[in-house]
């Protein structure tokens, strides 16, 4: 007990509160839409499931005040409701909560968020997100036949780097019954992009087939310009040239994802404190329901204009 009350998970800063504000905005939004559709004596089943739950808390160092309120003040640790437990507050409240984390240790800590709910639906769920979200979604209730069409969630891929698969971003949008923020790591593709076309490495090449699910980035961000010819060479080799930057990456992200998800939002910028542009949060949905779709546009319209979103150049419908 006395290693999980330690346990801590320090990370990001005022642009975390600015990716978990959105989110949570958005999940007071949606169970409030959601709590007497399709009618009040049969209203959907809601479910939140965060696929990288953490700890549940995240831990900030913070300066305080001198004394009098003046100087140059001391470091503390402090403790911040990370994305579950805002999950947990949200009222009206979702019906069934699922957390999913892989570390050991952070597991360990989550499952006392739980133990302080004890009133709740709340599971807590070790392992792979990509793998525990397709054993979710392909079991009951959500294949119940009759009780099946009620069950409608809310994912939160909130990754570590580049580990949400293609695979498993393409399984929850033909749920059709899924809202997916999803925190697409902008600064980590553009990293495995190397400036050197001949340091594409099989690792790095693996990686961002993975992530924008195609080899098709390859032609996009790099371009072949033939090298000048000299005296005694007439017939000079190609030599391709990278062609990417934050913008680009984004709008393919966003029209990769528009390939399989019926909605795609306008991404809002997460930038760190040094203006490094690092994560685009998207809100995607693969409902086909223009009824369903035109209210997801209307929640997520809320949190692009508050938080600061970026409009592409391009739309699309499956």
């Amino acid at each position: 007990m006395a290693d999980v009350e330690r346990t801590e998970h320090t990370f990001g800063g005022g642009w975390t509160e600015i990716k978990l504000n959105a989110v949570s905005d958005y999940l007071n939004f949606y169970t409030r839409a959601l709590q007497a559709s399709p009618s009040p004596t049969n209203p959907f089943e809601t479910w939140y499931i965060d696929a990288f739950a953490g700890t549940g808390d995240r831990t900030i160092e913070s300066k305080s005040g001198g004394l009098f309120g003046q100087g140059s003040g001391v470091m503390e640790r402090v403790r911040l409701e990370g994305s579950a437990r805002r999950a947990i507050a949200v009222d009206p409240p979702f019906r069934h909560l699922v957390f999913i984390e892989k570390d050991e240790q952070r597991f360990a800590a989550l499952e006392r968020v739980k133990s302080d709910f004890p009133y709740r639906d709340i599971r807590c769920v070790p392992g792979d997100a990509n793998d525990e979200l397709r054993r979710i979604f392909s079991n009951i209730p959500w294949t119940q036949p009759g009780r099946s069409g009620l069950q409608r969630a809310v994912v939160f891929l909130d990754p570590y780097g580049m580990s949400v698969r293609w695979e498993t971003l393409r399984y929850l949008a033909d749920t059709q019954r899924a809202d997916v923020w999803y925190l697409f790591p902008l600064h980590a593709a553009l990293r495995q992009l190397s400036h050197d076309h001949a340091a594409l490495d099989a690792g790095k090449r693996a990686a961002l087939n993975e992530i924008f699910g195609t080899a098709d980035w390859e032609q996009h961000f790099y371009q072949y310009s033939p090298k000048s010819a000299d005296l005694f060479d007439f017939a000079a080799p190609a030599s391709p040239s990278r062609n990417a930057d934050p913008d680009k990456v984004e709008r393919f992200a966003a029209e990769r994802l528009r390939s399989i998800f019926s909605f795609v939002s306008e991404p809002i910028l997460i930038m760190t404190r040094h203006k490094l542009r690092q994560f685009s949060l998207f809100l995607l949905s693969g409902n086909p329901n223009e009824r369903a779709v035109s209210l997801i546009r209307k929640g997520v319209a809320a949190q692009v204009k508050k938080f600061g979103g970026r409009t592409l150049p391009f739309s699309r419908s499956r």
